[in-house]
């Protein structure tokens, strides 16, 4: 919700009304009225509540009070992040955050909690401009009152301030102060975002990562325009810091520090959300009919840009090339299948090898079709599951494959319908996988609850498929989905609007009316499957957004995660 000013306090907050003040007071109050200016008939209406810091020692830091009706109130701590403090800080002109004090530091306030589970995204100009509960909606006591500490200078005087533009920083090894590479990429223009600072190279966090941000980045190591943006670790995990979070550039931006972020080092975030980038990896001018495709998904974008790409010459562009590779004979050295990280050797994440590298396969169509071929091909008798999501952990390296689709019969892999070697639109966090039956007893308990869900499948839910649970109606509830033969749920992290409104077209409900957090609609049971979600809008299932690994997770089941969608 988007609080503003609040028409109804005008009177109490001080607006005349000329239409009942005695005679004798009208022509002072009409110099009242026109006297700042001389030209309007209005005061001049504050844009936003006004705010303090309380009981602090100097005006950056201290209690977070709000004006609201006439009277000064109180913010509850519940959600409360970095984010949120820097838009105060920002607010008063304090730069930026450097600490949350724990409550009370600054005491307990009185009058009302007017702010309640307070959600910025770091752009706002206001506290106000937050979501919220809204104005008074509140579960909480003066205890939980929250309180920042401020740096006590405006973003564009501080030294390390995500603002400047004065980026003349020191120079080392040839690298300077936001200087960027791309890394774990299957070429230069596309990979995980690494940006350098004092002698380091660190992630970028992606929280409010967006193609706009992007398209910087790929301006400014020189790869053409950005054909997506990537977030939780698609590009694999970071080390060493993180050195920026809510980027937001508007695009004009020569280079990624330029633009707006909390600052060097400031961030609420792990490396399972770095940031990455995929670019076209050419000069701009020589990409025809981009502009118009820029906000289709990944793979719609490629395949409408890829043969609209030519160099000055009207030759095949590099872009192109990738594209006929698709068509080339497989090589001797390639084709060849391994499984790996499962606790036997017919079981495992699948790799494939290609011209004398190993590389993972995307679990988009990834089926028991498909799982069977790799079985048999490995000779590890009849397949038993193929897995999806990153069951047996994240690979690295290249993704080789992608809709692969088997009939069944085929001798290899390879053999299969694919997409081209190297042709896909995935992360590791999709990387499929296989239990075969093999002669791993180890695994026979897993094999028999899979093999009877198998025998059992036209009448069970497909992998991926949701419902919404206790609920007023079946397009309202708790958010559960099916895998690995069972219903679980999904953490409330970064659950937003965005992915309620995916739920609400897989479950052919309306429009998303609302997106909840921290088990509104009671705490489920069984396996959290997904956390992190950062969906777009536009994927046709909750499994195409973005998210972490789903045995990878912080959440209980008081943060399952619950939508309202309208009926159709």
């Amino acid at each position: 919700m988007r609080l503003g000013p609040d028409p109804a306090s005008w009177h109490s907050a001080g607006r005349p009304d000329v239409g009942v003040l005695p005679l004798f007071l009208m022509p002072a109050a009409l110099l009242l009225l026109l006297s700042p200016t001389g030209t309007t008939s209005e005061p001049a209406l504050l844009p936003f509540p006004e705010i303090r810091l309380a009981n602090g020692p100097s005006r950056c830091q201290g209690r977070v009070e709000i004006l609201y009706n006439g009277s000064w109130g109180t913010v509850c701590d519940d959600d409360w992040d970095i984010v949120d403090a820097n838009v105060v800080c920002r607010q008063l002109g304090c730069g930026h955050a450097i600490t949350l004090p724990a409550t009370m530091t600054f005491g307990q306030g009185s009058g009302p909690i007017f702010l309640d589970n307070v959600d910025c995204k770091g752009r706002e100009a206001a506290l106000s401009e937050c979501w919220s509960h809204g104005w008074g909606i509140h579960n909480c006591y003066h205890y939980e009152d929250v309180a920042v500490i401020c740096n006590e200078l405006s973003p564009t005087q501080a030294s390390e301030g995500p603002t400047s533009r004065t980026l003349t920083a020191s120079v080392q090894d040839g690298e300077s102060d936001g200087s960027i590479r791309l890394v774990s990429g299957t070429d230069t223009c596309q990979g995980r975002v690494e940006i350098f600072y004092r002698g380091n190279w660190g992630t970028v966090c992606d929280d409010d990562w967006g193609l706009s941000d992007a398209s910087v980045v790929c301006k400014q190591v020189g790869c053409g325009q950005a054909l997506d943006y990537k977030s939780n670790a698609y590009f694999g995990y970071g080390t060493g810091r993180i050195l920026l979070d809510n980027v937001n550039c508007d695009g004009s931006e020569p280079f990624l520090s330029a633009c707006y972020s909390l600052g060097w080092g400031i961030h609420n975030c792990g490396h399972h959300e770095d940031a990455g980038v995929i670019c076209t990896g050419l000069d701009t001018s020589t990409i025809t009919s981009f502009t118009t495709s820029v906000a289709l998904d990944y793979e719609e974008t490629l395949t409408a840009t890829a043969t609209a790409v030519t160099d000055g010459r009207d030759q095949p562009s590099h872009a192109t090339e990738v594209v006929t590779t698709a068509l080339l004979t497989v090589e001797q050295e390639s084709g060849g299948v391994r499984l790996v990280n499962g606790n036997g050797s017919c079981r495992g994440r699948v790799e494939v090898r290609y011209r004398g590298t190993w590389g993972t396969v995307c679990d988009d169509d990834w089926d028991f079709p498909d799982a069977q071929v790799v079985c048999r091909q490995l000779g590890c008798g009849t397949a038993l599951a193929a897995t999806i999501l990153g069951f047996f952990g994240y690979g690295s390296g290249p993704v080789l494959l992608d809709n692969v689709g088997c009939s069944g019969g085929e001798a290899h892999l390879a053999d299969c319908f694919h997409l081209g070697w190297g042709q896909h639109n995935c992360g590791h966090h999709e990387d499929a996988g296989v239990i075969c039956r093999g002669a791993d007893d180890a695994g026979d308990h897993f094999q028999e609850a899979t093999a009877t869900t198998t025998t059992s499948a036209p009448t069970r839910p497909k992998d991926g498929s949701l419902r919404l649970v206790n609920g007023s109606h079946r397009c309202e509830g708790r958010v559960e989905m099916f895998y690995l033969s069972q219903w679980g749920t999904v953490c409330d992290d970064a659950w937003d609007l965005r992915d309620a409104k995916v739920v609400c077209r897989q479950l052919g409900c309306g429009h998303a009316m609302a997106a909840w957090g921290e088990a509104r609609y009671g705490r489920g049971t069984g396996y959290i499957f997904l956390d992190n979600l950062k969906c777009k809008g536009h994927e046709p299932s909750l499994l195409r957004c973005s998210h972490i690994r789903w045995d990878v997770h912080n959440c209980d089941h008081s943060e399952d995660a619950g939508a309202v969608c309208s009926i159709l």
